[in-house]
């Protein structure tokens, strides 16, 4: 298993796992059913929409993890400047792994890997948008140092000495 940088190449095998993520999340909380979307709604959906993309590749702050060629597991993230009363805020944006390879340390890992890049970048706070009903992300999150508050963000000082990352 490899987590490296996001490429543009990357862009049809992520998006298509970036949808299959959201379907999921969609089946579990809306109403509607995700054939009932319209098209262009869907089309921008997630970072991995054409319109989104460029921003998360040039960030340098969002990964893939591969196994043998196939994309098995993204994260995309930016730095945010002036948020928060921060300089320089790692803004997680979304992260998914394929189901079949769940519970494997790949979230983990890229999750991790995405922090240690943002603290180089000079990130002092990461903040990741995390659903309170979604138990394997908070958990997921907490291991790696993150503060869970009840407004569904999940908070990580870069600045703790503490951090062993």
């Amino acid at each position: 298993m490899e987590i490296r940088p996001l490429r543009i190449k990357d862009i049809d095998a992520v998006r298509e796992l970036e949808l299959r993520c959201i379907r999921e999340y969609f089946a579990e909380t809306l109403e509607n059913r995700w054939e009932d979307l319209p098209e262009e709604w869907k089309d921008r959906l997630g970072a991995s929409s054409r319109s989104h993309f460029k921003v998360y590749l040039d960030s340098g702050l969002s990964f893939v993890a591969e196994e043998d060629g196939e994309i098995v597991g993204f994260i995309f993230a930016q730095m945010l400047h002036h948020i928060f009363d921060e300089e320089n805020l790692l803004w997680i944006e979304n992260m998914g792994v394929h189901p079949y390879f769940r519970r494997n340390l790949i979230g983990y890992r890229l999750l991790r890997e995405c922090v240690r890049a943002g603290r180089a970048q000079g990130a002092t706070v990461a903040h990741s948008m995390i659903q309170e009903s979604n138990a394997p992300s908070i958990l997921l999150h907490k291991k790696i140092g993150f503060f869970m508050d009840r407004r569904e963000v999940a908070l990580l000082d870069l600045r703790d000495p503490k951090l062993n990352i």
